[in-house]
């Protein structure tokens, strides 16, 4: 891969901040192990981190395509709003469009909800730090700072996710649909979902087997043609995605491997195993489908998979509560590698820089 842009150092500060403050947050929680989390800390950086997202400008590969979708609902009612976007997304354009309030009300709104889910599920793992520092290169800054509806619909399944259990079923379907109400993808994790409960009850299972009928019809029955066009017969492929796949089924791979190390409930272990071996079959789905755009966006919702991963992974291989030096350093290194790589060589790189904010 080589570079197809050139920018000054200046360009890539705010994202280097970013990342070392949750890696600074992410040694401190490490250094302090047996005290309470740093829940000011951690509160204030997911504050910052949130701004950050909402309050940029220009940056994202889709920004010139939000923009025109919002000047086209500023002259629509909220019901025809509703129809020409997904239906949340469209009504948050509609209520900023009232208001005069710009892209900087509707990316906050939707970077609110992004970074509340992600943050929930962080703070449930042993380093909440360190599962933000982890989603950072990738999660936060392609996917929350590129795909606005997307991104939306991602942190509202974590915030469903870091709960989840079998008595929570109707709670985790109710979020799992809302999701869908910002990008209608986001209603095929529900079957994802649903494993668990046919593993210990097959007639609750079939149960959100007919939900799940019931909701996607009523989403996707007008859109079902647009959808399989462009993400399934097009020729469209996304630049980048066998090294997103790849970077799924690392993750993949390790929680497989040690699964039975990992310290976690039973309906989320098994929603985290089956995603595994979803990331698995991807790489064999990209290799035989004519488009890699359909399999791209929908593997953007097991980039979670690599935030449970990593973080565990030094807690997992350590003793006790204390994580593995070697394992914690790298990490980081990890993530930092994938941070440099992407800002400087990614074809696309150049649509994120410079950062700016709209202020």
């Amino acid at each position: 891969m080589q570079a197809t842009h050139n920018t000054t150092g200046m360009a890539l500060v705010p994202y280097w901040l970013m990342f070392a403050l949750w890696a600074i947050g992410t040694v401190q929680t490490e250094s302090r192990r047996g005290q309470l989390p740093k829940t000011v800390f951690f509160v204030a950086a997911a504050l910052i981190t949130t701004l950050l997202i909402g309050l940029r400008f220009e940056v994202g590969g889709d920004w010139g395509s939000y923009v025109r979708m919002y000047e086209s609902i500023y002259f629509l009612s909220l019901p025809q709003a509703m129809s020409f976007t997904d239906p949340a997304y469209g009504a948050t354009n509609w209520l900023a469009s009232r208001g005069d309030l710009g892209m900087a009300f509707v990316n906050t709104v939707c970077a609110i909800l992004f970074m509340g889910g992600l943050a929930r599920l962080a703070w449930r793992q042993p380093n909440p730090a360190l599962a933000v520092l982890v989603a950072i290169p990738y999660l936060i800054i392609v996917v929350a700072m590129g795909y606005t509806r997307q991104a939306a619909a991602i942190g509202i399944i974590c915030f469903a996710l870091a709960d989840a259990s079998e008595r929570r079923l109707l709670r985790l379907v109710v979020l799992i649909g809302i999701a869908a109400l910002f990008h209608k993808t986001a209603i095929l994790i529900l079957p994802v979902a649903l494993v668990p409960i046919f593993r210990r009850n097959i007639l609750l299972g079939m149960l959100g087997v007919a939900v799940f009928s019931i909701v996607a019809f009523f989403l996707l029955r007008d859109s079902a043609d647009t959808l399989v066009t462009s993400y399934v017969q097009g020729n469209y492929d996304s630049q980048g995605a066998a090294i997103r796949v790849a970077m799924n089924v690392i993750a993949a791979v390790l929680f497989l491997m040690l699964r039975k190390r990992m310290d976690m409930p039973f309906f989320q272990k098994s929603f985290w195993v089956t995603c595994s071996l979803i990331s698995i079959l991807s790489v064999f789905a990209l290799a035989l489908a004519s488009a890699s755009s359909g399999i791209d966006r929908i593997s953007l919702y097991l980039i979670p998979l690599q935030v449970i991963c990593y973080s565990r992974l030094p807690y997992v291989l350590g003793t006790g509560d204390k994580a593995l030096p070697s394992v914690f350093i790298g990490v980081l290194i990890y993530s930092f590698s994938v941070e440099f790589v992407w800002l400087n060589y990614a074809d696309n790189a150049q649509l994120w820089l410079p950062f700016s904010l709209s202020l």
